[in-house]
């Protein structure tokens, strides 16, 4: 397990050697931080049969065929697709109404529950309300504000926090990856984020996306592909948009470059803090909270034409 979540499956640990773990959990927290794992040792936890102080015990035939991934009585949508529509909820919920074919009970993993429609959602109730036999539940989200009011009342909720930066920075370099700081706070201290960033290239990405946004009044004919660019990745992209707004507002406020985000831009930051005025930043700053609200996964929306709107104030 992920080193900075053993706390957290301590503290699971502890409400289930209580007696307190119910049947439903909502496991909150960043993209990146492996929640996934938590929601597995949990699964596994429910499913084992020779349970060692509330651990599963990882010998049992239950153990092995969940490490194997062919545990009958495990259910789990994944995060493919924009969304998750409600023939997925109704096909888990109907398992979870089966006999379990190992007899200890029965386990549904939703990942990225924030992205369920509100049809899902609410054929999700009925079984958060009354589960058949030995059933867990265990939803996953990022945002629990997208999730209905409904749904909260009904889950148990844990928070995995992100962990510390000299953790993420150590648990990075034992993985023969070498990162700054500044990285790390690019990718809000998500560990798996960060490794996937610089694995991928996105330093690279970041660095082109963001001086060809700051060059745009200079070049407007490139707008129409610059917003089809950042619609490529929405919860990638705009994160950077937001901090590049932020460090030119810092410049703007004679901050040095030690205190930016993103200080290997400081010459186009500079530039672009030049060339709008502090009024024109923050609007663009509010502007774009509300494009990333309109254009959250699952919406039925076409972001290439919001971000269209929004490039078309820097011109």
């Amino acid at each position: 397990m992920y080193p900075w979540l053993i706390p957290q499956w301590h503290s699971l640990l502890d409400v289930a050697r209580a007696g307190r773990l119910g049947h439903a959990w909502l496991l909150l927290g960043d993209e990146g931080l492996g929640k996934e794992q938590l929601a597995d040792a949990l699964a596994q936890r429910h499913l084992c049969q020779q349970l060692q102080d509330e651990n599963p015990c990882g010998h049992c035939h239950a153990c092995q065929l969940m490490a194997k991934g062919h545990h009958p009585d495990l259910g789990r949508v994944s995060r493919e697709g924009k969304s998750i529509g409600v023939d997925q909820i109704r096909t888990l919920c109907q398992r979870l109404g089966e006999s379990p074919q190992l007899g200890r009970g029965k386990v549904v993993i939703i990942e990225q529950a924030q992205r369920m429609t509100e049809a899902a959602a609410n054929a999700l109730l009925k079984t958060l309300e009354e589960p058949a036999g030995n059933s867990l539940i265990l939803l996953l989200a990022s945002q629990s504000s997208r999730l209905l009011p409904t749904i909260l009342s009904r889950c148990n909720k844990h928070l995995c926090p992100i962990p510390p930066e000299s953790l993420t920075l150590r648990w990075l370099e034992e993985q023969g990856i070498r990162a700054t700081p500044s990285q790390v706070r690019l990718c809000q201290g998500a560990p798996l984020r960060v490794k996937a960033y610089l694995e991928e290239g996105g330093d690279d990405e970041r660095r082109s996306l963001l001086e060809q946004l700051c060059r745009l009044s200079l070049h407007p004919v490139e707008l129409p592909a610059l917003a089809s660019r950042i619609a490529t990745d929405l919860e990638r992209h705009l994160p950077w948009l937001q901090l590049l707004i932020g460090d030119a507002l810092k410049l703007q406020a004679h901050c040095t470059s030690d205190q930016l985000a993103m200080p290997d831009l400081v010459t186009p930051l500079s530039e672009l803090a030049e060339r709008h005025s502090s009024e024109q930043l923050l609007h663009a700053q509010e502007t774009l909270l509300r494009v990333r609200e309109t254009c959250q996964p699952g919406q039925l929306v076409n972001p290439t034409i919001h971000l269209h709107k929004w490039l078309g104030h820097w011109l």
